[in-house]
């Protein structure tokens, strides 16, 4: 008998574990627990090519090694963070420029892009634009920064600028505020030692 009732009690006493177990979250403690997991799914691919068009026009076609994707609701992102190789288009089809840099994020909500670390763009006119950073709005269709920036211009004049705006080809742009221009093609006259008396 005292086995039997010992066996009941341990019984009685799982039962009760097990029913204060399920009964210490709440539905709504796991639908939250659910959502932070779907937060922090991250989907990853590799050597992608994002293309951006615009009424069936091709704007620009950006490929990078590495993709990750956030699947977080309020604020979906996707990030690059190996380096990215961007060329942009010009209405008749043939590239304007074309942009390298170590890494960028685009966040999908605000439809902008981030471009960090040794941004690099090269445009058909032989300009070459290098800042540390440069934003891409999608929607203006506008690229700018706050950063310094340097512009070499052909073989004639390098600028450097603190803070940058283009629209997106890179064929169009302004500073904000120029803080020096080298100009290459000028010949300098060796000075002349002084002649001492």
């Amino acid at each position: 008998m005292t086995s039997v009732n010992n066996i009941y009690k341990a019984v009685i006493l799982i039962t009760a574990f097990f029913v204060s177990c399920s009964n210490s979250k709440s539905k709504e403690d796991i639908t939250e627990l659910n959502k932070q997991k779907d937060s922090l799914a991250i989907e990853v691919a590799n050597d992608i090519q994002i293309v951006y068009t615009d009424s069936a026009v091709l704007r620009a076609k950006i490929n990078a090694p590495l993709m990750k994707r956030s699947a977080e609701k309020k604020n979906p992102y996707v990030e690059m963070p190996n380096g990215i190789h961007a060329d942009f288009y010009g209405p008749k089809g043939d590239i304007q420029s074309t942009l390298t840099a170590k890494y960028a994020i685009n966040y999908e909500n605000k439809d902008i892009i981030e471009i960090r670390d040794s941004v690099r763009v090269l445009n058909k006119n032989d300009e070459e634009i290098k800042s540390n950073e440069l934003i891409w709005d999608k929607k203006k269709r506008m690229v700018y920064s706050d950063k310094p920036v340097r512009v070499r211009i052909r073989d004639e004049k390098i600028i450097k600028a603190e803070g940058f705006e283009s629209e997106e080809t890179f064929m169009r742009y302004t500073f904000k505020k120029v803080t020096g221009i080298v100009y290459l093609d000028e010949e300098i006259e060796p000075q002349q030692p002084e002649l001492i008396e």
